[in-house]
């Protein structure tokens, strides 16, 4: 299996927590049609549907519901990681 792009990830993770492309287009500066896209490419890559899309709703699936704990655990992480050095170097 191909690693999905950190971007659509981050995508993922902002769309889901705000139940809207519109909305996570706004917060990422993009447009909703590549939010949509995005989500799209990730969901084909892990052959997984991540969002019930109705005609004015975006809900999560399941499977989106379980795939959103594991990425808020690998985007903290990965923040994390980033600000220790930043610390680290600061206080040198």
């Amino acid at each position: 299996m191909h690693l999905p792009s950190l971007k659509f990830l981050k995508t993922f993770q902002v769309a889901a927590k705000l139940q809207s492309f519109k909305a996570a287009a706004k917060e990422l500066f993009v447009t909703p049609s590549a939010v949509s896209h995005q989500i799209k490419t990730l969901e084909e890559q892990l052959g997984i549907a991540l969002f019930e899309r109705g005609v004015r709703t975006l809900t999560l699936t399941d499977a989106g519901t379980h795939y959103l704990e594991h990425i808020d655990e690998m985007i903290a992480k990965l923040v994390q990681s980033i600000a220790c050095p930043q610390a680290t170097a600061r206080s040198r």
